[in-house]
């Protein structure tokens, strides 16, 4: 993979999460008309089930929508909100992580390169960070934030690394392998 496309990775994963984080608001209020948008799009009625396929194409039919949705609005905002964007944030670095690396475009004395492959490191690893051995070997930073071996067992997404220290690395990816 050549720098160009990791930087269209870095924004089509800024772009997915941008769009999960508006998805999430509207899923968690009972108020918004989400069944409108199922039943004008989908002619799907409020005790319509969700429908998931499987690998095979078979479907596996979940709950109603419209009680999937009571669940959701009443769930608490960390098991809704945070999780799901924590999740897609770990998912976002894990493969970022993974195509710097398989691009050969790794460089240990860039700062943010080394942010993101430890950041990568963790999120796929529990989403804590694991400094042993003298890690971080290297500087490892991303703006604001500098990893250090007393960052050990901590949290990395949603505790080191919020949702905007997110969105800035991935900017940042973007803007290093933009031509």
């Amino acid at each position: 993979m050549e720098a160009e496309r990791i930087a269209q990775v870095a924004d089509e994963l800024k772009v997915g999460f941008c769009g999960l984080n508006l998805a999430i608001l509207p899923l968690a209020d009972p108020r918004q008309p989400l069944m409108a948008i199922y039943r004008d799009l989908y002619e799907q009625t409020v005790y319509s089930p969700l429908v998931v396929y499987r690998n095979d194409g078979t479907p596996h039919s979940a709950e109603r929508l419209t009680d999937i949705f009571a669940k959701a609005s009443s769930t608490p905002g960390a098991g809704l909100g945070e999780d799901l964007l924590n999740f897609a944030a770990m998912h976002g670095a894990t493969r970022l992580g993974d195509a710097i690396e398989r691009a050969g475009l790794r460089d240990r004395t860039n700062p943010l390169l080394e942010f993101v492959r430890h950041f990568r490191n963790a999120c796929a690893h529990g989403n804590r960070w694991h400094f042993r051995n003298g890690e971080p070997r290297q500087p490892a930073a991303l703006r604001g934030i500098t990893l250090t071996a007393a960052l050990h067992g901590s949290k990395a997404s949603g505790g080191v690394v919020g949702a905007g220290d997110y969105l800035d690395m991935l900017d940042d990816v973007a803007a290093l392998f933009r031509p």
